[in-house]
C-alpha cells in the first residue's frame, strides 16, 4: 500500500515537471514572437516618406535588382548600389522566415499552402499599410519576396516536425 502510494507520488511530481517545462517553453516560445513582431514592425515601418509609391508590375523590381539597373534613370548601377539591392531582396525573405516557422507552430494541421497562403495575406496587408501611411513603397515584389521567405520558414519548421517525430 505504501509503495503504490510512493509510486502515485512520483507519478505526480514527474506530471508536474513536465507540465512546468511545457509553461517555460510556452512562455519563451511566445516571448521571442513578440520580440520578432516589435522587430518586424520596426523594420517595415521605420521611416515616413513624403510621397506614395506603388509597384504593381510582378518581378520588375526583383530583375531590375539582380540585373543592377536603375528603374529610375535606367542606368546602370555601381557594385555597391548592386549589393545594396542583392541585400534588399535577401532581406524580404530573411524578416519572414520566422512568420512562417510561427505559423506553422501556431496553426498545428494546417497544411504548408494554407500557412502560405495567410503569409501572403500578411505581407500583402503589410504593403497596403506602408503605401497608406506612406511608410515604403507599396510593392507586389515585396509580397512575392515575403512569401518566399513565409513559405521557407513553414517547409523548415515541417522537416524539423518530420525529423523530430
Amino acid at each position: 500500500m505504501r509503495q503504490n502510494k510512493l509510486l502515485i507520488e512520483k507519478r505526480s511530481q514527474t506530471l508536474k515537471k513536465k507540465k512546468e517545462k511545457i509553461i517555460c517553453i510556452n512562455i519563451l516560445l511566445y516571448g521571442v514572437f513578440a520580440i520578432y513582431m516589435l522587430l518586424l514592425i520596426v523594420i517595415l515601418f521605420r521611416t515616413q516618406h513624403q510621397t506614395r509609391s506603388i509597384n504593381l508590375i510582378p518581378f520588375r523590381g526583383i530583375v531590375s535588382y539582380l540585373s543592377g539597373e536603375d528603374l529610375v534613370s535606367g542606368k546602370e548601377n555601381t557594385a555597391v548600389l548592386h549589393a545594396f539591392m542583392l541585400s534588399n531582396l535577401l532581406g524580404n525573405i530573411v524578416i519572414f522566415i520566422p512568420l512562417g516557422v510561427y505559423v506553422t507552430i501556431f496553426t498545428q494541421g494546417k497544411t504548408i499552402y494554407k500557412n502560405t497562403v495567410l503569409i501572403l495575406f500578411v505581407s500583402a496587408l503589410v504593403e497596403i499599410i506602408q503605401f497608406t501611411f506612406k511608410f515604403g513603397i507599396g510593392d507586389v515584389d515585396d509580397v512575392i519576396l515575403n512569401t518566399v521567405g513565409g513559405l521557407i520558414g513553414c517547409t523548415l519548421c515541417r522537416l524539423a516536425y518530420l525529423i523530430c517525430k
